[in-house]
């Protein structure tokens, strides 16, 4: 994968991370920044395994582009559901 399926990667995932973001009620304000991490794995896994056992889909500079997409949101998925159900809700204190 070369310098621009990389950056493609990595934009995906932050996109993805952001409409994770606003979807649900988020814990915390970087909850958006664990799911586009997981995301970008998840993308990066599925275009180096599915891409090259296919040919299909678009490629933009070694990045298969519907593989990894698929992968990026079904990681970034399970990522969102695991933080969102494992981590608290931040308790109110007396002076709030």
């Amino acid at each position: 994968m070369g310098t621009a399926g990389f950056i493609l990667l990595l934009v995906g995932a932050l996109v993805l991370g952001l409409i994770a973001q606003f979807l649900g009620q988020a814990r915390f304000g970087y909850d958006w920044l664990i799911t586009a991490i997981g995301a970008a794995i998840g993308g990066f896994v599925a275009s180096e395994w599915l891409g090259g056992a296919s040919t299909w889909g678009p490629e933009a500079d070694g990045l298969f582009v519907l593989p990894a997409l698929i992968g990026a949101v079904i990681v970034g998925a399970l990522v969102e559901y695991a933080v969102r159900r494992l981590s608290s809700r931040p308790r109110l204190t007396a002076q709030q």
